[in-house]
C-alpha cells in the first residue's frame, strides 16, 4: 500500500516542479488602448503599467489581460481575486482611485492585480467632483483607466516552498492516524 503512495507522491512532486520552474509570463497589453505615459505610470513605477480605454466591459478587460498573462503550459492553473476597491492602496499603490480590483493568481507563482478606474461610476468620487475626475490623455478622453501591478516570485522560493509541502504533509498524515487510532472506542 505505501508504494503506490509514494509513486503517487513523486509524479505530484516532479509535475509540480515542471510547473514552478516555467518561465514568468510578460505583463500583458490591453488591445485598443492607449498606453499612459504619466510619471505615476511610468518612472515612478517602472514595473507596472496602466492603459487609457474607450472600453468599459468588465468580463471583456478582465478576460482578455488573464488570457495574455497564461503560462504557456498551464493554462487551467490561475485563478481570479476580487478585491474592495478601497484596498488598492495598499495592493497596486498609494494615491490611486478604482472602480474595481481584481488579482489573477498562478498558485505558488505569480499575480497580476488589475485596477480599473471609471470615474463616473466609482463611488470613490463625490459625484459633484466627477467632472473634474474625466481622464484625457494628449488631449483626448478616456472614460476608463485600467492599471496592472505585477507581483513576481523567485523560482528558488518556490521551489522552497513546494518541497517543504510534502513533509508538512506527511507530518499532518501521521499525526491524524496517531489520533484517530488512540482515540477510545
Amino acid at each position: 500500500m505505501k508504494k503506490p503512495i509514494i509513486i503517487v507522491a513523486a509524479l505530484i512532486y516532479f509535475a509540480g516542479i515542471f510547473y514552478l520552474i516555467q518561465p514568468s509570463p510578460d505583463l500583458p497589453s490591453l488591445a485598443d488602448a492607449a498606453r499612459s505615459d504619466e510619471p505615476g505610470d511610468t518612472i515612478q513605477h517602472p514595473d507596472q503599467a496602466a492603459y487609457y480605454t474607450d472600453r468599459d466591459n468588465r468580463q471583456g478587460i478582465l478576460g482578455e489581460l488573464q488570457k495574455n498573462f497564461e503560462l504557456s503550459q498551464f493554462s487551467l492553473v490561475s485563478y481570479r481575486l476580487n478585491y474592495r476597491p478601497e484596498e488598492v492602496g495598499g495592493l497596486v499603490r498609494d494615491q490611486l482611485r478604482s472602480y474595481y480590483l481584481e488579482e489573477v493568481v498562478h498558485p505558488l507563482r505569480e499575480s497580476l492585480y488589475i485596477n480599473v478606474l471609471d470615474p463616473a461610476k466609482t463611488p470613490m468620487i463625490d459625484d459633484d467632483k466627477r467632472e473634474q475626475a474625466k481622464m484625457y490623455l494628449h488631449g483626448r478622453f478616456y472614460p476608463v483607466k485600467v492599471t496592472l501591478r505585477p507581483v513576481y516570485s523567485k523560482v528558488a522560493g518556490r521551489l522552497i516552498v513546494w518541497t517543504s509541502i510534502f513533509p508538512a504533509l506527511a507530518l499532518v498524515y501521521l499525526s491524524l492516524k496517531k489520533s484517530i487510532l488512540s482515540f477510545p472506542t
